[in-house]
């Protein structure tokens, strides 16, 4: 599979990262050890993950990191580049913000533990807190570089304004920024009123930090849910996906869609519309099959 380096970073990593989120969710431990064993054959070697992963199901926490950390026990821990998150909030109290120093400090010790490894390459803050200056944050976590346990800095689902001031008291003060935003983007074009209040999208304002800064992107919802796929194989929609998605320019690009001769061509156009930007976007794709694998895998082999 073919790789690229994150900018301000020595990480290689496949174009394709695996995203974990249903790790142990709706898919078991032989099927997990399966995917990631195809996925690394094939070149493979950026995984997704995050301490609250399958804790919005009942029973035990924090399922993807230990499924993973299992795997790794019998594998090379230098084959893979793991990015996993902290600060998100508990699923049990919703609206009590845990992107604070003690909290984020705890995150971290469990991941590294479920993880079984000594260092995160990437470690993520799932969750912005506004309420908190952006200085005690990056004070925080460039704590956990200075000790070695974590590679390089990221967050997901910050807004352009907090990222780009975060990076600059970073900048200022000799620390470590973050080097990737995750947030939600693919191919097709996003109803604003339909995004969950906690997410935040691709916009030109991101876009534009992206390409004066060097930040990279990690994209969810890389496919859409299927939403190009399924309409090109003629499957129903979801509520969500018609809410989400529907609109004038998403039309114009399913009819040019329409002219490709099979429902692997269009997995393959979705995901090389990142290739196509002036920022590096490495798009995530959570697989609930091994022929879903292989198809996103071809796509970049």
């Amino acid at each position: 599979m073919e790789k690229r380096t994150l900018r301000h970073t020595d990480l290689s990593v496949s174009k394709l990262c695996m995203g974990t989120a249903n790790f142990g969710v709706t898919l078991d431990r032989h099927q997990v050890n399966a995917h990631l064993d195809r996925f690394l054959e094939h070149g493979g070697n950026f995984l997704d993950t995050a301490h609250v992963y399958s804790d919005w199901i009942p029973g035990e926490k924090s399922r993807s990191e230990k499924m993973i950390g299992h795997w790794l026990k019998h594998n090379r821990r230098s084959d893979v580049i793991l990015c996993t998150k902290g600060g998100h909030y508990d699923f049990a109290a919703p609206d009590v913000c845990r992107v604070t120093p003690d909290q984020l400090t705890l995150d971290l010790a469990e991941s590294l533990d479920f993880l079984q490894t000594d260092y995160i390459d990437l470690y993520m803050l799932h969750r912005d807190n506004p309420a908190m200056p952006v200085s005690e944050i990056i004070d925080c976590l460039d704590g956990f570089v200075q000790s070695g346990r974590v590679r390089y800095l990221a967050c997901s689902n910050w807004s352009a304004s907090r990222t780009a001031e975060a990076n600059t008291y970073a900048k200022q003060t000799g620390k470590h920024g973050f080097v990737v935003n995750e947030l939600m983007w693919s191919m097709a074009k996003i109803n604003q009123d339909a995004l969950p209040p906690a997410y935040v999208a691709m916009s030109d304002e991101m876009m534009q930090l992206g390409q004066e800064t060097g930040l990279n992107f990690m994209c969810f919802s890389a496919l859409a849910k299927g939403y190009f796929t399924r309409r090109y194989a003629g499957k129903p929609l979801s509520d969500e996906l018609h809410r989400t998605y529907d609109n004038a320019c998403n039309d114009r690009q399913f009819q040019a869609l329409c002219k490709l001769k099979s429902s692997q061509q269009v997995t393959r156009r979705c995901l090389r519309y990142f290739d196509q930007q002036e920022v590096t976007a490495i798009p995530i794709v959570s697989f609930s099959s091994m022929d879903q694998l292989m198809e996103c895998i071809q796509a970049f082999e």
